[in-house]
């Protein structure tokens, strides 16, 4: 048992490795083909939007009460994971789609979606780069805060696996693409993706990677982050302020997920 669980947490490593180059790869290919002028005022619009995740009274209030959710889970959280191993509550096909749509897919798919979207639109390449950067700005800070929980809390994973348990990351990272969803497309869209952000959480503990206060808090985790870089957004596109990257500056994007 403990064997199986070094390889899957091996092959989850490697799994990881890709998609952060991948990404890497992708958001400088944007970034080279899309933008223009170097804008000086990101920094202030990743600082605002990092600000009202901790600041923001909605924020506070998802995140203080989630957080009181998830305290108080973990009395059955033990439970939980053995009725769930016991009755599995999603078939292998559709626990793998979900873990696919949190890990490897979300993230494709959003930004395809952000692209098609502004092309059927017509959308100036300044709105589309800033739609762009908005999303990889919020699912780069959500990981950044998840990786960085994960190692404060060095919590174990049911299936016995060290030590990245809580909060879940690709639950987070996919409430925090439904949050984006819901903000560029309206409410019909965004119940769809937050549907399928359900269904990630449901398969982390279907797959025995994560308990039931993880993915709550994971939950809560991402849409706080979404959402507060979402107002920020609208708030510098209404101000007709451009948010993006100075083509000079040199430095690595990953959006880790575990």
């Amino acid at each position: 048992m403990d064997r199986i669980c070094e390889i899957s947490a091996q092959l989850s490593s490697i799994r990881m490795k890709i998609i952060q180059k991948t990404t890497l790869i992708l958001f400088l290919f944007i970034h080279i083909i899309y933008a223009k002028e170097p804008p000086d005022n990101w920094q202030s619009y990743w600082v605002q939007s990092g600000k009202d995740i901790i600041m923001d009274p909605s924020s506070q209030w998802l995140l203080g009460s989630a957080a009181i959710v998830a305290l108080g889970v973990t009395k059955i959280d033990m439970d939980v994971k053995d009725f769930v191993q016991s009755n599995k509550i999603l078939s292998d096909p559709i626990s793998h789609f979900g873990d696919e749509i949190g890990g490897n897919w979300g993230h494709w798919l959003l930004w395809s979606s952000i692209y098609l979207n502004s092309k059927v639109k017509n959308d100036t390449k300044t709105n589309l780069i800033s739609k762009m950067q908005f999303s990889t700005f919020a699912m780069l800070t959500n990981g950044i805060i998840t990786v960085g929980m994960k190692r404060a809390f060095g919590r174990e994973r049911p299936n016995g696996s060290c030590c990245q348990s809580f909060p879940s990351g690709h639950t987070s990272h996919s409430y925090t693409i439904a949050a984006i969803a819901h903000e560029l497309y309206g409410d019909t869209v965004g119940a769809v993706v937050y549907g399928l952000a359900t269904l990630v959480a449901a398969s982390r503990m279907n797959d025995n990677k994560h308990y039931l206060s993880d993915v709550i808090f994971g939950a809560a985790l991402g849409t706080a982050v979404g959402q507060s870089f979402a107002k920020n957004y609208h708030k510098f596109e209404n101000s007709n302020l451009q948010i993006g990257l100075a083509s000079q500056m040199r430095f690595k994007i990953s959006i880790p997920i575990y």
